[in-house]
Formats: C-alpha cells, structure tokens, sequence
C-alpha cells in the first residue's frame, strides 16, 4: 500500500494524506466532512489515523464502521491508528482488537515511558537526553511487526522541547526503518525539511507515508501544498 510512495518527486507528488483526525478524538471536524475536504483536494487516498489507547476498542469499531461507510469515490477512505510508543521494547498502547480493522497502523514517540505530567516532564528532561530517548523509543518500536507507519519521526524534540535532530539522528531512523519495512512519515505539522527526509529515504530505501496531521479541514492535503512550495510549515 505504501511501497508505491517511494520514488517521490516534485512532478510526482502523490495524491495522498495519511495522518488525519476527527471529532472522534481531538479533531474538529467529522470524517465525513474530512472526507468531502479531501475529494475538493483531488487526494486520491486519505488515511484516518485517530487516536486510540488499550482501552478504546468499543468506540475505535464503531469508528471503523463509520469510515468504511463513507461514499465510495475517487477517493480511498483507509482505516488507520495512531498509537503511541510505551517502552523500549517498541510495545504499543493498542490491542488486536483494533490492529485487525485498521488498514494502517501508525505509531508515534507521545510520551515517555512512565511520564504523565506532560509539563513536567518538558521542564525537567535536558533537550539532548530527550532527543536521545526518542531516537531510542523510535528505533525500538520499528522492530514491532504490527506497525506500518513510525509517525511523524523526532515531531516531540522538535515541537515540545525546541532541539532539531541532526541528519544523522535522521538517518539512524530511515536505515533502521529501511531494514524492517516500516514507513518514515513526512509530518507538515512536524517538519520543516520535508524534502530533506524524502530524500534521505530515498538513499536509504526506506518507505515514505506523507501526513498533515490534519485536525480540520484546512489542513487537509497540507503536506501535499507544502510539498509543490504552495504553503509554509
């Protein structure tokens, strides 16, 4: 589903937005009208990537349900997760019981292990030890068979503590994902240097998933304009 994504280039930009969110977690929007957004777009595959813990299972299959009754159009409507990272065995905080509906799974670096106080953790944590946990968390959780996509790589050091990976903080990343199949998500949210990351998967040979981290329906499609030079970050 992904491996077609590799061989990006600016006058081959695929029509896609695999990271969005609804009014079934934090999003503002309903998938419906997510979905209508992305047809106006000309995306021709969108993913549904909502939020979901161990302890979501009821509401995530009624979710499910919803977006496989979405009209059928131009349009592919994918059932997907976003789960976050728990531990450095690469664990995720999802069950089978959602993983089996989900067309794509996505796992992202949310919190720390045992980290609940999100603002005391940013305070108390040094900007490069945060960065060398997530690099870690991030590298474990690409050894997890069930994951498909690793979201928005490196998103909480750049977002919530301020510090920029290095290329080579990048590419530990991209060859590791490389060597088990799993895609690098460009993040319009996340990452000023889009091009940059495509490009390094490329040398690597590593898949590709491209996301706006949608929550409305204005940032549909937004990695697609970032990517043609429309919009900035």
């Amino acid at each position: 589903m992904l491996s077609r994504f590799q061989n990006i280039t600016k006058e081959n930009i695929p029509k896609i937005d695999y990271h969005m969110h609804t009014v079934w977690t934090d999003g503002e929007n309903t998938s419906l009208e997510m979905y209508n957004r992305a047809i106006q777009e000309g995306l021709n595959s969108i993913l549904f990537s909502e939020h979901a813990r161990k302890t979501s299972a009821d509401w995530f299959l009624k979710f499910s349900d919803e977006i496989r009754s979405l009209p059928k159009s131009s349009c592919q409507a994918l059932v997907g997760v976003e789960t976050k990272v728990v531990d450095f065995d690469g664990a995720i905080d999802s069950v089978d019981q959602i993983l089996e509906v989900c067309d794509l799974v996505m796992a992202s670096v949310h919190r720390f292990p045992g980290e609940k106080d999100m603002k005391k953790m940013c305070s108390d944590i040094d900007k490069k030890e945060a960065l060398k946990i997530e690099l870690d968390l991030s590298l474990a959780v690409l050894e997890n068979k069930r994951v498909n996509i690793l979201g928005h790589p490196f998103g909480m050091s750049i977002r919530r503590f301020n510090i920029q990976p290095t290329e080579d903080d990048f590419k530990q990343i991209i060859k590791k994902a490389a060597e088990t199949g799993i895609a690098i998500e460009v993040n319009s949210h996340y990452h000023d240097n889009s091009w940059e990351i495509i490009n390094w998967c490329k040398e690597f040979g590593a898949l590709i998933s491209l996301g706006s981290n949608a929550h409305n329906v204005n940032k549909v499609g937004h990695i697609n304009r970032i990517l043609k030079g429309e919009e900035f970050v």
